[in-house]
Order: C-alpha cells, then structure tokens, then sequence
C-alpha cells in the first residue's frame, strides 16, 4: 500500500510541476509584456477562486492545515475529487504568478491519495492516519527530489509521533515517490549549489546566533502576517463575491511586480522577464558584493516577497507556504551575511552560506521542524558543508519563537478553525462530528419588526431562553434572549422591535464545523445556544444548544467505539481465515 500511494503520488506531483510550466507557458509570452504583469495574476487567482468556490473548497489555502482537518475531523477520509482539483487549482495560480509554493497542495495531494488508497482497503483509524503520512511524505519527497525531507515533514508535523509501523509505511512511499517522479522530471537539486560551503570556525558562530534570532522573527512575522491578511480577505468576502477578493489578492501581487518581478511565483523557473533571474538560485550561488546599495535591493526583496505572499496565503488561493518561508529565509540570511561584511569589512562572511542557513532557520521558526528544515535544505541544495551552522541557527530560532508564538503555524491555524490535533488518540469526539448533524432545524424566530408584546408572549409559550432575530429571507441579523428583554428600559418596551433588543454582532457557526467549534465559542462567550447560518449568504438554518451537544457526544462516542471494535476485530478475522 505505501508502494502504490508513493507511485501515484510521484505521478501527481511530476503532473503538477508539468502543470505549473504549461499555464505559464500559456499565460505569459516571452517576453512577458508589462501589462501581463498585472492581468495574468489577476485573472489566474480569479479563476482559481472559481474552482475553490464551486467545486472543491478544501484546497484553499495551506495544504498541511486542510490535510490535519482531514484526519482530525472526517476520520482521515478524502473526497476523490481532492488531490485532482487541487492539481488544477495550484497549477493555475502558481502558473499565472501567484506568491507561494506547491508544497501545500501536493501535500493535500499526496494525503488524499493516501486517505483513498486507505479507503480502498478498509483500514481502521490508526492505520489510515499512517497512510496520510505516507501520501504526504511521498508529495514532499517527490516534490522537491528529498525523500528523507519528506519523511521527516511527515513525522513532525502531520504524524507528530515516531512508531515502526507508521514509520514503514512512510519510507517506502516517500521513496517510491521521490523515485517516479525523478524519473519523470529529473533527478538533479531543486537548487543546484555548485560551490560547496564549508565552516570556517568558532569565531562564525556568534553571527550564526544573531541569523537565528532574526529568523525567529521572520518566523513570527510570516504567522502573525498570514493571520491578519486572512482576517482582512474574510471581512472583504462578506460584501465581495468570494472569487472577486481573490482576484484582488492577484491583482496586488501584480503591482508588486511590476516594481520588484521576483515576487512572483514559487521563484523558481520564473516568467521570461527582461532581465528577471531566479532569485532563490541566485542568492545561494552569485556574489552581490557588498554596500548599502545590495542591502536596499535584498531589503526590498524580502518585504515585497513577504507582502505578496501574504496576499496569496490571505486570499485563500491554492497555494502553500513552505517554499516562500524558504525564499524570504534566503533572503534574510543574505541581508545578515551581506550587511555584516558592509559594517565590518574585515570579517569576510559569506552571504550565499548565510542565505542556505536562513532557509532552514526561518522554516524552523514557522513549522517547528528542525529536523526536516535542516534536512529538507541539504536535499533541496546538495550542499552539507554547513551542518554546525545550520542546527545551531535552527536551534536558536525554534527556542525564541516558541517564547512569543507557542504553536507551529501549522497548528495555530487548526485551531483558527475550532479545532485541536495533539496526540491522535486523545483527539476530542466532538471533533468528528459536524454541526449540521445535530443542529435543531425547527427552533422558532423572531421577525425583525415584531413588538415587545409579541416577543414577550412568545417567551412565555415555548419557555425557551432565546432567539434568532431574522429578515424576510431568514438572514441572520440578532440574537434575543430573555436578559436581553429584561435589560430593556420600562418606558421605551412598546416602541421596541425584536432588531431593536437583539445582540449583535452574532457568534456564529456553519453546518461543516465541528460540534467542539460550537462548544469552544459557547464556553467563550457563556452563552447556551448558537446560530447555524450559511457560509456566503448568512441564512439561518438551525441552532445548536446544549441538549444538541449532548447528543453529539453520544453520536461521536459511538463512533469512536465501532473504530475500537473495527480494530480489535482485525486479528479475529485473520485469525479464522482458512489455512491453505
């Protein structure tokens, strides 16, 4: 099983990187004009945003996150649709210039196909998991031509745990992968670094240690960026239509190229520009020399990279945020090395080894994964002529972020999304439960033009303690409850309506989340009811209340013993199979 899913995960991730260069072939002529500069990825993300919106809404976004949802909620099972529309999606929007990488989604690549072959053979829970992880340490593995890399992404951040039995399953895919698709598309580095760097001594380290600290600030400026931008996407997608705000997400990124063409894309196997070379190869093999003059141009490299990435990430295209973490991490790494040797001319530091070290340094503070940065970073370049360096700037970094952002960003934005992934055992039964399994659909409303008087009686025949406020196409706009009622002023009750007295703003939910989103946002705000709408058009379709929460309890208890059962059943079956 770990065969087949490495197999046809090298085959999607081969097709991807044919996909990727086949819509920039088409969307950009060479050369590019200016105009396509800032039309292509605008219309690219909106045509990305149109898939999102109507067919596949899982491949939004970083493909790590959308692949711990699948296991935490749905049990580890995938749409078949998944790792197919998420090849398309991601093609286009790197394709046609937008800022990120493709290791997000061909890790929802790999982690779908890996749930599929799962599905297929009927596995229980813990080895569907193991199967996850051999999808997604196949897709890395393929994807950037580092099997151990995508091993060790696999068990740190999507397993998060060290067995035998995953661990096999997970090596074999992962080489499998890294093979077909080295067959299909190459076998050469990802960056080819013809100059082996080598460690001069202890008098470098110290330097080493200030690269570690301010990569642990870009680690934290890359989570806290992408939080704030998505906020802001969110907040526009509620007057926009959805792939409308993408589209201006593209069409920033557009302006940003047009003053710095870096930017676009992974920063890899860019657009034919005039004068455009790869940035990330160009950082860790030529010489910019020294002077205030490099650092400005690094300097505006790395802030307008940062902010078209988050553009990209914010909007929700399908596109991943590992290779840009890398990107902006050479880049830095390249400002510390070059900006030392511009105020102490006597050091003679070498910028390109800063550059390779910031890579990992600045992944480490993002993903809290040494082992896979440093090891990811010597498979991606060949170059491991820095082995001190690097773990001693990884270490540094990962201590300091931890201090002022305790979660990975992986996890942080699983939990933006009301859910929590610790040890898979311990995971939470309200977690593999939706809302819309247990929502009330047949709760009373109130009108937002209904009296005192009829609030009043209405309380009193039903006994309830609350209600949603809605208009005459039952679009959410208040909640009543009876402290709201009792709060009003005497001499102004019977000039009010039900919109008068309601609270507003409205916490709310949607039918896909789970039943502990619900229960974390009640115990919030201490309140014992909470509105069910829909995702674009806020219609009211139901409430969760307490009693709707106990029977979530007992639908994800049952669930969670039939997987036991399913399991400990395994070796009975086994046990009474014929003898040949």
């Amino acid at each position: 099983m770990g065969a087949l899913t490495g197999f046809v995960v090298g085959l999607f991730a081969a097709a991807l990187i044919w996909g990727i260069q086949t819509v920039q072939a088409l969307a950009f002529s060479a050369p590019v004009a200016t105009w396509q500069i800032l039309v292509i990825p605008t219309l690219g993300a909106l045509l990305t945003g149109l898939i999102i919106l109507w067919i596949a809404p899982e491949v939004s976004g970083s493909g790590v996150v959308s692949t711990l949802e699948m296991i935490v909620s749905r049990g580890g099972r995938s749409r078949r649709r998944t790792p197919f529309m998420s090849l398309l999606a991601t093609s286009i929007a790197l394709g046609t210039g937008s800022s990120g990488g493709r290791e997000g989604p061909i890790v929802l690549t790999g982690g779908a196909i890996g749930s599929l072959v799962g599905q297929f053979f009927r596995l229980d829970a813990p080895r569907m998991r193991a199967m996850i992880g051999a999808g997604v340490a196949g897709g890395i593995g393929a994807a950037f031509n580092a099997p151990i890399g995508g091993m060790l992404f696999a068990i740190e951040v999507i397993l998060g745990q060290l067995r035998a039995q995953s661990l096999q399953v997970v090596v074999v895919s992962s080489v499998v992968a890294s093979v077909t698709a080295r067959e299909l598309v190459g076998a050469g580095h990802i960056l080819e670094v013809k100059k082996v760097h080598e460690f001069s001594g202890p008098n470098e380290l110290w330097a080493y240690v200030l690269l570690g600290i301010v990569a642990a600030g870009l680690g934290i400026a890359i989570m806290r960026g992408a939080r704030a931008s998505a906020k802001i996407f969110v907040a526009m997608r509620r007057r926009l239509w959805p792939p409308l705000s993408m589209a201006l997400g593209g069409l920033g990124v557009g302006l940003l190229a047009l003053a710095v063409p870096e930017v676009l894309s992974t920063g890899m196997h860019l657009p034919a520009i005039d004068g455009l070379r790869s940035p990330m190869l160009a950082l860790l093999t030529q010489d910019f020399g020294v002077g205030w003059s490099t650092l400005r141009w690094m300097a505006a490299l790395l802030v307008f990279k940062y902010i078209a990435t988050m553009l990209s990430v914010g909007s929700g295209s399908a596109v991943g945020t590992l290779m840009p973490t890398l990107f902006l991490g050479a880049v830095l790494g390249a400002v510390v090395g070059t900006g030392l040797n511009t105020i102490f001319p006597g050091m003679a530091f070498e910028p390109r080894a800063f550059a390779l070290v910031g890579m990992a340094a600045g992944f480490t503070a993002a993903a809290r994964a040494p082992l896979t940065s440093v090891l990811l970073v010597f498979e991606m370049t060949g170059d491991y002529g820095l082995i001190l360096p690097l773990m001693l700037a990884c270490g540094v970094s990962m201590w300091l972020a931890e201090r002022f952002e305790p979660r990975s960003a992986y996890s942080a934005d699983l939990s933006a999304r009301g859910l929590s992934y610790g040890e898979p055992e311990d995971l939470d039964v309200l977690q593999a439960v939706t809302v819309g399994e247990v929502m009330s659909v047949d709760h009373p409303t109130l009108r937002a033009d209904q009296s005192y008087a009829e609030i009043v009686e209405l309380f009193e025949q039903t006994a309830s303690h609350g209600f949603a406020v809605v208009d005459a196409q039952d679009t959410l706009l208040g909640i009543l409850t009876r402290s709201d009622l009792e709060a009003a002023s005497q001499r102004t009750r019977a000039e009010l309506t039900a919109l008068d007295l309601a609270s507003k703003p409205v916490i709310c939910v949607h039918p896909t989340d789970a039943v502990y989103t619900a229960v974390h946002r009640m115990a919030v705000r201490n309140i014992g009811r909470i509105p069910v709408i829909e995702r674009t058009s806020k219609r009211l379709l139901g409430m969760v209340r307490r009693s709707d929460i106990v029977n979530a309890y007992q639908i994800g208890l049952a669930r969670h013993l039939d997987d036991q059962q399913h399991a400990k059943s395994r070796p009975l079956r086994d046990l009474s199979a014929p003898e040949e």
